[in-house]
């Protein structure tokens, strides 16, 4: 994909998430919204508070996003946690911003799918003993023409009478138990990947405090849309770096403001040319989603931007991501989120632009293969670390 992106306008692959109405008590695990506090997909089955702590300052960090991902084709649930300190003295340090993926096997899914494939195995076993019983007639009445009757009723001489074999009288027989246990040998379909030998095996257990004690950003439901984009060449663009670039952490300027200034220079990074023009025309998106697909870079000249983007094509190249700690796997782009989000989520807390959030986008990479996590409990729950990738504002 080029980074000019916005070259060309129409609806792209990419869904974008806007902030719709507060999330109240009625929110569910299920739910895509930013701020408020998590919710697990289990409640009796959180993840550790390690993995939402911040690594440079060991405090509890505060939940930005909470997103139902679940992937076609899978006998699971999925959301996507994102984590960012709120201390000053972390910014820009590695560590301050975490995300983690949550996985929970879905029963109905998956005894469906149990039931299905007991009733094809039983159909197999069925034609295989057809085809034996066949089989036995035919050398019944072989040896009825050779040596007459005395060897044609199907006696076992070393045995009890003809009939299924215990396999097939298994299967005819299955019980709900066993049900069960079919179900339990798909526990881990299309997320059973081997971990490495070496991977990193998250810390034991820590338990999370009591919710009064967790900070929390207003929370508010997402409503998701295709992206549509307008075509450069039909509309006067380049006049929206220089507020983007003032305001992206600001909770006073609101984002049509993000198309009320000229273009600030020609020595502008090109790529956040790119991403400013691709905002403005959808100003009010707060999320980003686009599984293996690519993101919208903030800038090619910070870390994260040097990192991505193949020096070879000058393109972004998922392979370039820090692979998977656990199975090894490349990680692919999964979402990101947008400067607007950071308006929403702090407007009438009463931080002011000095105290806080001050970075261009979050990006999560995510396991390609959706590996199951190091820790998973009895009940099919189980969270794991992904990587993040975090471009922050131009420091003047």
């Amino acid at each position: 994909m080029s980074l000019d992106s916005h070259s060309v306008g129409g609806k792209t692959s990419v869904l974008l998430g806007y902030p719709d109405e507060p999330a109240g008590d009625t929110a569910s695990a299920l739910d895509t919204r930013i701020g408020g506090l998590p919710i697990w997909l289990n409640p009796s089955s959180p993840p550790t508070l390690g993995l939402a702590k911040c690594k440079a300052c060991e405090s509890v960090m505060t939940l930005l996003l909470q997103a139902y991902a679940a992937l076609e084709n899978t006998l699971y649930e999925r959301v996507i946690y994102v984590y960012a300190c709120k201390n000053v003295g972390c910014r820009r340090r590695p560590g301050s911003v975490r995300a983690f993926r949550g996985i929970m096997k879905d029963e109905d899914k998956m005894r469906a799918v149990a039931y299905k494939q007991k009733k094809e195995e039983e159909r197999r076993n069925r034609k295989a003993a057809e085809a034996a019983e066949r089989s036995r007639q035919q050398q019944a009445g072989l040896g009825n023409v050779l040596f007459g009757d005395g060897f044609g009723d199907g006696a076992n001489p070393f045995g009890g009478g003809p009939g299924p074999s215990p396999e097939s009288s298994v299967r005819a027989g299955t019980s709900l138990d066993e049900v069960e246990q079919v179900s339990e040998s798909l526990e881990r379909t299309n997320i059973d990947v081997a971990h490495r030998p070496d991977a990193v095996i998250q810390a034991p257990f820590e338990p999370w405090p009591p919710v009064e004690e967790l900070e929390s950003y207003k929370s508010w439901f997402l409503y998701v849309e295709s992206e549509y984009l307008t075509n450069k060449d039909e509309q006067t663009i380049n006049q929206r770096v220089e507020i983007l670039a003032s305001t992206s952490g600001s909770s006073n300027d609101g984002p049509d403001e993000w198309s009320a200034l000229p273009e600030s220079s020609s020595k502008v990074d090109s790529v956040f040319q790119n991403f400013a023009d691709t905002v403005s025309d959808n100003p009010e998106q707060v999320v980003r989603y686009e599984r293996k697909g690519s993101p919208l870079l903030y800038s090619k000249a910070d870390e994260i931007g040097r990192l991505l983007i193949n020096r070879n094509t000058g393109h972004y190249d998922n392979s370039l991501i820090p692979h998977c700690e656990l199975c090894g796997s490349v990680r692919v782009f999964e979402l990101q989120l947008t400067p607007y989000a950071i308006q929403v989520l702090e407007e009438g807390s009463g931080i002011d632009i000095l105290n806080g959030m001050e970075w261009g986008t979050i990006i999560v990479g995510t396991c390609q293969n959706d590996c199951v996590p190091s820790m998973i409990d009895k009940i099919g729950v189980g969270y794991q670390e992904e990587w993040v990738g975090v471009q922050w504002e131009e420091t003047k």
